[in-house]
């Protein structure tokens, strides 16, 4: 519907860049109210629908000149049916008979003052120049017999955008596969190129709404009804629909329509997009043309963040302050279209990480967080590869980043945490600190496990023993066969002190042990292995150091030699099975057996001395067998756990 407004020229003062005092805005209104009485009830009435400037139109004019000349055959056009009608015009369903094709018959409803056959040749002339996939085409125009105006134009099999954004019925037949808000700001996008082609001939369409769009089922989008567009430039008129209405199109001293009003109106048409209402919807009409005064709409906390920040620029109230251009704004609405994509992607995720937040709070699998997380972290690397400026998915990937960071901490797998935090481009300092004492403590840790595993190994007794229990062995048969050969060179060499005869074989004893200690290998020679050799040595020492002195003072022992060799070796074997090797005692009271049948017995001393040795090396043999059969089951032990490992 179109309301006109014929009266005095309002002097209402248009505002500029400062926001108008409360006092100001009310005598602003007052006047406005004052001097568009009509048209003023006519937007309470319908804030919807359009109030027309006064007629002072020079192409009408001129077409109807033109006309004037030439004549129409009532003949090329065959009407239908009424496909609509308003205020002054109606739109019939015909046939265009040279063509053979449907059309649609613009006219007027009946004869009517020069002025509206003069506003309507001219919406048509000037719709006709626009040659744009968004507008609609005009085919023809004449006069008919009774000198009233005919526009031809095609026909759009469709519905206007305004029924699609009252219900979404047929949303899925003309934006079928897309969701309510991408197809509609799709309907929007196509709206721009053609309000943008306009705008760059001049034009300025200055009645954009819902109302005024048409869509067809094979996704055509076309601008219809120009019968308020204009040239971009100063204006007093107060023109448009109220309800959409940018402030410098209420008229006034100052006010310039430009391209920056259109773009004023699709941030209005966005705002209904949105909020299912335009920006100006009022109770009366103070309340509207304060709004549009003001020109501060608000919005629903639900409206993405990008888009809302678009419409707001677009309903700025100073123009400089609006995007530059229609392009600019379907521009914004194609980068915001694909960045949705980005968006849903990363409330899917967010919509895990609540769940894997819920996870941590609770006694969680390790194994169920590891798998949760990667899962969130896909979704949000795929929401940043789609779109790298979503601050909020990186926002988000940080956070649960730094939180799964601290529970891998917590957990003590500094190693797991590692590999989280490197997932991040540019970590948190306190983070990065966090992991890295972390890492400090566990490298301590383990250089501490690692110190007390090699004190294990080197108290363990099993380490070292086959080298141990050789020694024990080629000692134990060297003093097994020491007796038989001392017997034997004794029954031969009666006179000779067996004091010195025994310290060859001590000496050839001493050297074997001090022998086994050089080749040893480092990994074999531990501390018990040490002790017992540093014992061994020591204790033969001694023995020379005594055969010696015996021999040099006293003057020998002669047949006690034995007795005390045996007993000194009780003493060293109690030492050694007391304090270190426990398995040792049956040959600490062998040696002692011996010393004390050698004292009862000395004609015996050799037999009793190889039997008191045999002790030490059956021993020996013993345990030998013990540990070796005790090492061959560890050995065992460890192929089968690094064979589960593996």
């Amino acid at each position: 519907m179109h309301s006109r407004f014929h009266g005095r020229k309002p002097r209402l003062v248009y505002a500029g860049a400062s926001m108008p005092s409360d006092s100001d805005l009310e005598q602003r209104v007052s006047s406005l109210l004052d001097t568009l009485s009509a048209d003023a009830r006519t937007a309470v009435r319908n804030p919807r629908s359009t109030v027309e400037p006064p007629q002072e139109i020079k192409s009408g004019r001129r077409a109807l000149e033109v006309l004037a000349g030439l004549t129409h055959d009532p003949r090329a056009l065959v009407e239908e049916a009424v496909l609509g009608q308003g205020g002054m015009g109606v739109v019939k369903l015909a046939r265009q008979v040279a063509l053979d094709r449907q059309v649609a018959v613009k006219t007027l409803r009946e004869a009517r003052a020069a002025g509206d056959v003069e506003a309507l040749l001219s919406e048509a002339w000037l719709a006709g120049s626009l040659e744009h996939p968004g507008i609609l085409p005009i085919y023809a125009l004449a006069l008919d017999a009774d000198g009233l105006p005919v526009v031809v134009m095609k026909r759009i099999e469709g519905v206007t955008w305004s029924k699609l954004l009252s219900g979404d019925a047929e949303l899925a037949v003309y934006a079928p596969g897309r969701s309510r808000l991408e197809a509609h700001l799709r309907v929007a996008m196509q709206l721009c190129n053609a309000v943008h082609f306009a705008n760059a001939r001049g034009v300025v369409h200055r009645d954009l709404k819902p109302d005024n769009v048409m869509l067809g089922r094979f996704g055509e989008v076309y601008l219809v009804d120009w019968g308020i567009a204009t040239q971009a430039g100063p204006t007093s008129q107060f023109a448009g629909t109220p309800a959409y209405m940018a402030p410098e199109m209420l008229g006034g001293d100052g006010a310039v329509l430009s391209a920056a009003t259109d773009v004023y109106l699709l941030g209005a048409v966005l705002h209904e997009v949105v909020t299912g209402r335009p920006p100006h919807l009022r109770a009366t009409t103070a309340e509207l043309f304060e709004s549009v005064m003001r020109s501060t709409p608000a919005l629903p906390d639900d409206v993405p963040a990008e888009l809302a920040a678009l419409i707001r620029r677009c309903l700025s109230r100073v123009p400089a302050d609006r995007p530059s251009s229609a392009l600019e704004v379907r521009q914004a609405l194609e980068a915001f279209v694909e960045h949705q994509g980005s968006r849903e992607l990363e409330q899917q995720s967010e919509g895990r990480a609540a769940a894997l937040r819920v996870v941590l709070k609770g006694a969680p699998d390790p194994m169920r967080v590891s798998r949760l997380f990667a899962e969130c972290r896909f979704g949000f690397q795929q929401a940043l590869r789609v779109w790298p400026e979503n601050a909020r998915a990186r926002e988000a990937l940080a956070r649960l980043t730094a939180e799964v960071v601290h529970f891998e901490l917590a957990h003590g797998s500094v190693r797991s945490a590692q590999a989280v935090l490197a997932e991040l481009a540019e970590p948190p300092a306190a983070l990065v600190e966090a992991v890295a004492k972390a890492e400090a403590a566990e490298a301590e840790q383990a250089k501490e496990l690692e110190r007390l595993k090699r004190l294990a190994q080197a108290v363990d007794p099993l380490t070292g023993s086959r080298m141990r229990m050789l020694l024990a062995l080629a000692l134990g048969t060297l003093w097994v066969l020491s007796p038989v050969l001392l017997g034997l060179y004794h029954a031969a060499f009666p006179d000779q002190d067996e004091t010195l005869l025994t310290l060859p074989i001590t000496l050839l004893s001493l050297g074997v042990t001090l022998v086994v200690m050089k080749r040893t290998p480092p990994e074999r020679r531990t501390p018990l292995n040490v002790q017992i050799a540093h014992l061994l040595v020591f204790g033969m020492a001694v023995q020379t150091a005594a055969l010696l002195y015996l021999k040099v003072v006293v003057g020998g022992l002669g047949e006690h030699t034995l007795a005390v060799l045996q007993f000194h070796w009780f003493m060293m074997a109690g030492m050694i099975a007391s304090t270190i090797v426990p398995q040792m005692w049956p040959s600490a009271f062998g040696f002692l057996g011996a010393a004390l049948l050698t004292v009862e017995w000395p004609q015996w001393r050799y037999p009793i001395g190889a039997l008191g040795n045999s002790v030490l090396l059956a021993n020996m043999f013993v345990v030998f067998v013990r540990q070796s059969r005790a090492l061959a089951a560890r050995e065992a032990k460890a192929n089968v756990s690094s064979g589960d490992g593996a």
